[in-house]
């Protein structure tokens, strides 16, 4: 190098190193003007320049440097910002993967690699360079942080608490680890320990939505709703689009028994009338309330304002068919589906409409769509058997065999009860703490009654977990004596490794019952009956019975198996069969514990 750009060089780095970056700047360009060609130029000028903002400069700059000299990890890890910053983190984690080739032990480039990875969805890949990062600067915050955000990501909670706890040693200070550690204590189903670290962020001054939002979701849990009401409004307050808040918010009123739930969602609304997110949430929501009308309205508004969201389309297409309207229905449908058409519950909305507006032949190709796309998709299987039953395709038949697949146990007392009545009642009066709400969930299908929040059977419930074992030897059983059938949707399945899923307890008052529908996500489901009132001893009117076979749609079909309800049974069927249940009228109420399994 020619001594005299050597010297300007230097002179400019320690203006640089020195805060002074506008003199340093200066240099630098008397430098490039006398030599285009110096890399080490071009690569300091981009890093002043990408300190200031100016990303389009500091990425010429950059570029400039590395085709000069290909090398340089700095300048990789510099042009790998500039792509972060611009909203490109495919692009920053090929720079920052470079970097930390070319400078292996630098810890900062592998944590930034690692953190395009997680952002991209890569969570496994993450992990390699988030290691390298570990080894080389074991103190940094911000990869244990990291650490325990996959670790939660891959279910394996205990190790996330252990990487945050390793976080909190070296910055006890530090906020937003205690929140990241409330959350997940509160996925851990520890939620009085949730709340703590909660508290303990907002002692430490962390005032933010998401933050706040998930307080509320602690306090819900808790069986406080007034102060998870509270808490999601201090989330709107710092951030009024924050939908999640704005969601569960209406949901919570909802289960209060409060009419105007869809308050603050409508202030959302007017507060923003180009958003199409407040308006979206609404129709949902009045969607699953079965307010069809008001419904549709809503989701033509957001039709209207996000025309490229296939779901505004989809629950548009769902409102107008509850509401006859089928041929209007089903160009909603058609026009989601030319937006989002590998979704295969895009094609069980329309299969399911084509079922109402009397489609048979053509709701079977939708529903054959869905399974082809998603071959382990319940709601599409059981449409597509309901499609079969209307076409007297005989393979309906053997998909839904009512009399071999639907099986019950009657289960006996765990050891230390004198019975399996005394059992329940001890099991009884622990559930009934748990049914804190007023209605149950406007997302669900009970009617006239509630149901328990968060996944029961995780919970640590004492008596819960004396069932845990009865339920387990039941299901291996069941799974046992299962025929092979390596080509039928559900039995292909079949496997003795398995893993408890959704779960919780329903408890309907008089006049209760669940509407027909079917578990889309699961493989094995399950009712458990802790107490049942009398009226379902009637053979009879069967009142308070479990049906199965009688879909959501009103096709003239019928149930084809029934089920009496009896206290320590236990009912398995597959997660495809259309199953609810006949309304009683009683004094006494119906408690039920449910769940799904999947193969492990």
């Amino acid at each position: 190098m020619n001594p005299a750009h050597a010297q300007l060089l230097r002179e400019g780095l320690l203006l640089q190193q020195r805060g002074r970056s506008a003199e340093a700047e200066v240099i630098f360009r008397k430098l490039l003007k006398q030599d285009p060609q110096q890399a080490d130029g071009w690569r300091l000028l981009g890093l002043i320049e990408l300190a200031r903002g100016d990303l389009l400069a500091a990425g010429q700059s950059l570029g400039h440097s590395l085709r000069l000299r290909a090398d340089h990890p700095q300048a990789w890890h510099g042009l790998g910002e500039v792509h972060e910053e611009s909203g490109r983190p495919a692009d920053a984690e090929a720079c920052y993967r470079r970097a930390g080739e070319l400078k292996a032990d630098w810890a900062e480039a592998h944590y930034n690699q690692a953190r395009m990875l997680h952002r991209l969805g890569q969570l496994e890949a993450a992990r390699q360079p988030l290691q390298l990062c570990l080894r080389f600067k074991p103190a940094m915050v911000g990869a244990w942080q990291l650490q325990a955000m996959l670790e939660q990501a891959a279910g394996a909670m205990d190790a996330a608490l252990l990487s945050l706890d390793r976080a909190l040693q070296l910055a006890p200070g530090r906020a937003a680890l205690h929140h990241n550690r409330a959350v997940v204590l509160q996925c851990s189903h520890q939620h009085a320990l949730a709340l703590q670290a909660h508290e303990q962020a907002q002692a430490l001054g962390l005032d933010m939505a998401d933050a706040h939002y998930n307080h509320g979701n602690t306090l819900f849990s808790l069986g406080q709703p007034a102060a998870a009401a509270a808490a999601y409004r201090k989330a709107l307050a710092r951030d009024p689009q924050h939908a999640l808040a704005q969601y569960d918010l209406a949901k919570l009123r909802w289960s209060q028994g409060e009419a105007d739930f869809l308050g603050e969602l409508e202030a959302a609304e007017q507060a923003a009338p180009q958003s199409a997110i407040p308006c979206g949430i609404k129709a949902g929501l009045l969607l699953k309330a079965e307010r069809y009308q008001d419904a549709a309205a809503a989701f033509e508004r957001a039709c209207l304002l996000a025309p490229q969201v296939a779901a505004y389309f989809d629950g548009f297409g769902q409102a107008l068919c509850q509401l006859g309207q089928f041929d209007a229905a089903l160009q909603a449908h058609q026009q989601a589906l030319t937006l989002s058409p590998g979704d295969a519950t895009l094609h069980c909305h329309q299969a399911r409409c084509l079922l109402a507006a009397g489609f048979a032949q053509q709701a079977a190709a939708a529903a054959g769509q869905a399974v082809i796309l998603a071959p382990d998709d319940q709601q599409a299987w059981a449409l597509l058997g309901l499609a079969w039953r209307l076409l007297g395709d005989p393979r309906e038949a053997l998909l839904n065999d009512y009399a071999r697949l639907v099986r019950v146990f009657d289960l006996p007392a765990p050891p230390e009860f004198a019975d399996m009545a005394c059992f329940n009642e001890a099991l009884s009066a622990e559930l009934s703490a748990l049914h804190t709400d007023r209605e149950a969930p406007v997302d669900q299908t009970l009617r006239h009654g509630t149901q328990t929040r968060d996944n029961l059977l995780d919970q640590g419930r004492p008596l819960v977990d004396r069932l845990k074992p009865l339920l387990g030897q039941a299901i291996d059983q069941y799974i046992d004596e299962l025929p092979e059938d390596a080509d039928h949707p559900f039995l292909h399945r079949r496997s003795q490794a398995w893993q408890f899923t959704d779960s919780w307890s329903s408890r309907l008052r008089s006049s209760g019952f669940h509407t027909n529908h079917v578990h889309g996500h699961g493989w094995i489901s399950a009712c458990y009956y802790v107490a049942v009132p009398p009226a379902v001893d009637d053979a009879v009117t069967q009142a308070g019975w479990l049906k199965f076979g009688e879909p959501d749609l009103a096709l003239g079909l019928a149930a084809a198996r029934l089920v009496q309800p009896r206290p320590g049974r236990l009912v398995l069927f597959p997660s495809c069969f259309w199953h609810g249940t006949l309304p009683f009228s009683d004094e006494q109420t119906r408690l039920t514990i449910a769940f799904d399994i999947k193969p492990r």
